[in-house]
C-alpha cells in the first residue's frame, strides 16, 4: 500500500470503511449549483423527467454510498458483499421497470428505447438462437455474413442468443434487461476483490459501493446496447487475471484460464478492450517487481498468454489492430471530428477537437450535458449525474496516479494501471474519446482508484481543500461545456 505519498518517512494510510461526509454534502450541493446555473444562464431546460433522473442519480450515489457504508461498516465480508449485490440489483430492477414500462414507450413507442443498433443486435441474436436449436435455414457463416459482422460485433448477439435459447425466447427485451441487472450488480463484487488485493478492505468496500451505485452502470441496464455485458466481462477478466498474477502460489494454466477465456471473449465484443487487457498482462509481466511476481512466474504467464492468443484470435486481432493503427495514421479521428462539425445537428466546434485536446482530459471526460441542445439528446441528460460524478472523482484518480508515479508504487499494481491507462490511451486516439458509453469499460476501475484516492485524502487536509477547488472548477467546466454545445449549434 502507498506509504507517505513519496516522502522519506513511512506512515500507513488509514484504512477506513466509511465514505466521508466532506465528500458527500459538497458534492451534491455543487451538482445542483452546476445544473441550475446552466438552466438559468442558457435556458433550454430539459423536460422534468430527464433532469429529475440526473438529480436522483447524483443524490443516490453520494448519500447512498455514505449511508450504506455506515450501516454495513461492521458487517462481515460475506454479508457485506451479499448486501451490496442485493442493493445493486434492487436499484437496477426499479430503473428497468421505469424505463421498460414508462419512459421508453412514451418517448420511443417501444419497450427498449432507441432502435439504432439495438434492432440489429436483437435480430442477430434471434437468428443465432434458431441456429443453435437447429431450426435455421442458414449456416453460421451465412448468418454472420448476412449481418455484415466484424469480429467484435458477434459477441453480444451470441450472448443474447444464449439468453433467448435458455428462456424459450418468451421475452426479447425484459429478460435480457433483468440479466443485465444481475451481471451489473456482480461487477461490484469483482471490483471489491481487486481493490482488497491491492489496497485493503476499506478501499474495497468503498469501491464496491461506488460501483453498486454508479449512475452510468445503472443506466445501461435498461438499454439493449452491449455496454453492460462489456463491462461485466471486463470486470470478470480483470478480477481473475489479477488474482492469478497477484497470487503468491504457483502460477498454472488452471489459475489463468478463467481470466484468459473472459479476455478472449472481449475480442468478440470490442477488439480494443481485449487488446488493452492482454497488453496490460504483458506490461505486468515485464514491469512488475519480483516481489509481486517472480521471474519464473513471468515466463510461465507470458508463454501461456501469448500461446492462447495466437491460437485463438491471433490473426483476427492482428487484422483489427492494423485497421486501428491505419486509422490513426490516416488521421481518421480528424476526419470524424470534421464530419461531426458539418453533419445535420452537428457542432461547428467539433472540428477543433482531437488527441491533443482529449489526452489531458481523458480521465475526466465526458462533461455533463444539462441543457438540451437537441431533442434526441435524452441519454446525455439522463446520465449527466453520472458524468458529473466521474468528473469530480477523477481528481482522486489523478492524485493516486501521480503519487504512485512519485513513490514508485506503480510497480506493485502494473496490471490494473496498465489496463486502465491503456484503454483510455486507445480512446484518446479514437473518434470516441468524448462519448460516455465508450468510457464504460473503465468506469469500475476508475471507481476503484477514486476510492483509494479518497482514503488518502482522509488523512491529508490539503487534498480535502483541493477537492473544494475541484468542485468550483467543475461548475465553470459545466458552464463552458454547455455553452460550447449550444453555441456550436448556433442556439445562443
Amino acid at each position: 500500500m502507498l506509504r507517505n505519498y513519496g516522502m522519506d518517512t513511512f506512515t500507513p494510510i488509514k484504512d477506513e470503511r466509511i465514505v466521508p461526509q466532506w465528500l458527500i454534502g459538497k458534492g451534491v450541493v455543487f451538482f445542483f449549483i452546476s445544473m441550475l446555473l446552466c438552466f438559468g444562464t442558457f435556458g433550454y431546460v430539459p423536460e422534468l423527467n430527464l433532469w429529475l433522473v440526473a438529480s436522483i442519480s447524483a443524490v443516490l450515489f453520494f448519500y447512498g454510498a455514505q449511508s450504506l457504508s455506515k450501516s454495513w461498516n461492521h458487517s462481515k465480508e460475506k454479508k457485506f458483499l451479499r448486501n451490496v449485490f442485493v442493493a445493486g440489483l434492487i436499484i437496477r430492477i426499479i430503473w428497468i421497470l421505469y424505463m421498460y414500462f414508462v419512459f421508453n414507450p412514451d418517448n420511443f413507442g417501444n419497450s427498449y428505447g432507441s432502435q439504432a443498433d439495438t434492432d440489429w443486435y436483437m435480430d442477430f441474436g434471434r437468428e443465432l438462437s434458431l441456429w443453435i436449436r437447429g431450426e435455421s435455414e442458414y449456416s453460421l457463416s451465412v448468418i454472420i455474413d448476412r449481418n455484415n459482422s466484424a469480429i467484435d460485433d458477434t459477441g453480444y448477439p451470441m450472448w443474447l442468443a444464449v439468453i433467448y435459447l435458455l428462456t424459450g425466447n418468451v421475452s426479447d427485451v425484459f429478460i435480457p434487461f433483468c440479466v443485465k441487472a444481475i451481471v451489473s450488480s456482480y461487477c461490484a463484487i469483482c471490483m471489491y476483490r481487486v481493490a482488497k488485493r491491492h489496497f485493503g478492505i476499506g478501499t474495497a468496500r468503498i469501491a464496491a459501493l461506488f460501483v453498486c451505485l454508479n449512475p452510468n452502470m445503472i443506466y445501461w441496464c435498461s438499454s439493449m446496447m452491449k455496454e453492460t455485458e462489456m463491462v461485466f466481462v471486463t470486470c470478470l477478466a480483470v478480477d481473475n487475471l489479477d488474482k492469478a498474477l497477484s497470487s503468491g502460489s504457483r502460477l498454472t494454466f488452471k489459475s489463468l484460464w478463467p481470466g484468459i477465456l473472459a479476455g478472449i471473449y472481449l475480442f468478440f465484443i470490442r477488439t480494443a478492450l481485449g487488446l488493452a487487457l492482454f497488453l496490460a498482462v504483458l506490461a505486468h509481466i515485464v514491469m512488475a517487481t519480483n516481489r509481486v511476481m517472480s521471474f519464473g512466474k513471468k515466463i510461465i504467464a507470458g508463454v501461456l498468454v501469448l500461446t492462447v492468443m495466437v491460437f485463438s484470435v491471433g490473426d483476427r486481432v492482428l487484422n483489427q489492430s492494423r485497421v486501428m493503427y491505419e486509422d490513426v495514421q490516416s488521421e481518421g479521428q480528424k476526419t470524424n471530428m470534421e464530419w461531426r462539425s458539418t453533419r445535420k445537428g452537428g457542432n461547428s466546434f467539433a472540428k477543433y477537437a482531437g488527441a491533443a485536446v482529449f489526452a489531458p482530459l481523458i480521465f475526466t471526460l465526458p462533461f455533463p450535458t444539462f441543457n438540451q441542445a437537441q431533442e434526441d439528446q435524452l441519454v446525455q441528460i439522463q446520465v449527466s449525474g453520472g458524468s458529473y460524478i466521474k468528473n469530480i472523482l477523477s481528481f482522486f484518480v489523478l492524485v493516486v496516479m501521480i503519487l504512485m508515479l512519485i513513490s514508485g508504487e506503480w510497480r506493485s499494481h502494473v496490471f490494473i494501471l496498465a489496463y486502465t491507462v491503456g484503454y483510455l490511451g486507445i480512446l484518446v486516439m479514437s473518434s470516441y474519446a468524448q462519448s460516455g458509453r465508450f468510457h464504460m469499460p473503465v468506469i469500475p476501475m476508475l471507481m476503484l482508484f477514486a476510492a483509494y484516492g479518497i482514503q488518502i485524502a482522509k488523512s491529508k487536509p490539503r487534498f480535502k481543500q483541493m477537492y473544494t477547488f475541484v468542485l468550483v472548477l467543475e461548475v465553470l467546466i459545466c458552464l463552458v461545456w454547455n455553452w460550447f454545445k449550444l453555441k456550436g449549434r448556433g442556439m445562443i
